[in-house]
């Protein structure tokens, strides 16, 4: 019965249509198929009201956490890929797994002229990648008795896991920003540069960036930011259908054979102000070597804090996650500030 009430949940957060048999359900029909779960798990009636005291909470509420966190994992994992996946690399341990990377050990040896037969010139040792791991912290989240609300039909599931998982990536989309913007001038920074005023960054800056990049890496490169960064940008010759493209997306797509692809905005918590700041663009070499490095070490912890701490005597949930967010870079990269 646990898989069975997992898969369905993780689907139902997921938004994705419930399929059994030949039946194609709806999503209300879901959410009750999924009380309906609970209540048998629970083994509390379904008669009435739909509501569940706490005493019978309380029985069960070891396997009901034990469900909520596997759900919580899948739900919060897909949620964090989107934003950052063009750069960043993402990880999910176990508990005691070994948290540590390993740069690529790629070099450009030196080639010698000999002349015919002569074998003795200077040997060249590929070195092995250097070896890291990245600092770990714990952050959690308080939700009210939204579970019980979920069970009286007054909340639906994905609202419910949506705002849990909504919640995490808002706070690791910041912190992942700002180690972003910390990089500035860091980490083999030739090229990194500020232009202000009418000091524009124009194609031909672009062009000769992307090429110095490339020469060095052996790799093509791409250019990532917000939609308003990627705006700032714009090729030296514009067709018709070129301006139709950026009338659809907000921004040319291509510019001298060079890849533009955004970075998702979103907003900080309680705010409207934007948690990526649109006045920065990386130029990126296109290899596996991904700069930012997001792990996420173990499970979801649920705990619940005893209704009678809190003054207005509503029972509480503390769910907590590991994660760990470091900027890594083995070769050079474009940064440009506006």
């Amino acid at each position: 019965m646990r898989k069975d009430i997992v898969k369905l949940a993780v689907d139902l957060a997921k938004g994705k249509n419930i399929v059994e048999g030949t039946m194609n359900f709806s999503t209300e029909q879901s959410n009750d198929a999924l009380r309906q779960a609970f209540a048998d798990l629970m083994e509390f009636s379904t008669e009435g009201n739909f509501t569940i005291d706490r005493k019978t909470f309380r029985k069960h509420k070891v396997a009901i956490f034990e469900i909520l966190e596997e759900v919580i994992n899948e739900t919060l994992q897909e949620g964090l890929k989107s934003q950052f996946d063009g750069f960043a690399e993402y990880r999910n341990l176990a508990w005691g797994d070994q948290n540590l990377f390993k740069t690529p050990a790629e070099q450009i040896f030196r080639v010698s002229l000999v002349s015919d037969g002569n074998g003795n010139i200077r040997r060249q040792r590929l070195r092995d990648g250097q070896e890291f791991s990245v600092t770990l912290d714990t952050y959690a989240i308080k939700i009210g008795e939204d579970f019980h609300r979920f069970l009286a039909g007054r909340v639906q599931w994905a609202d419910l896991m949506k705002g849990i998982a909504e919640s995490f990536k808002r706070d690791l989309t910041k912190r992942i920003a700002d180690a972003v913007m910390a990089s500035y001038g860091q980490y083999n920074a030739t090229y990194h540069n500020t232009f202000t005023g009418a000091n524009v960054f124009d194609e031909q800056d672009l062009i000769e960036m992307a090429m110095h990049i490339e020469a060095r890496t052996g790799s093509k490169v791409a250019v990532y930011g917000t939609k308003l960064a990627l705006r700032t940008l714009a090729p030296s010759q514009i067709t018709d259908n070129m301006r139709d493209a950026r009338n659809k997306v907000g921004y040319y797509g291509e510019i001298a054979g060079i890849q533009l692809r955004e970075i998702e905005q979103s907003h900080n918590y309680g705010s409207d102000t934007f948690a990526v700041s649109n006045n920065f663009l990386l130029v990126l070499p296109e290899n596996a070597d991904k700069m930012v490095k997001v792990i996420n070490e173990g499970d979801a912890i649920i705990q619940d804090q005893q209704a009678g701490i809190s003054s207005d005597m509503m029972q509480e949930y503390f769910i907590a996650n590991r994660f760990g967010i470091a900027i890594i870079c083995t070769k050079v990269f474009g940064f440009v500030k506006f």
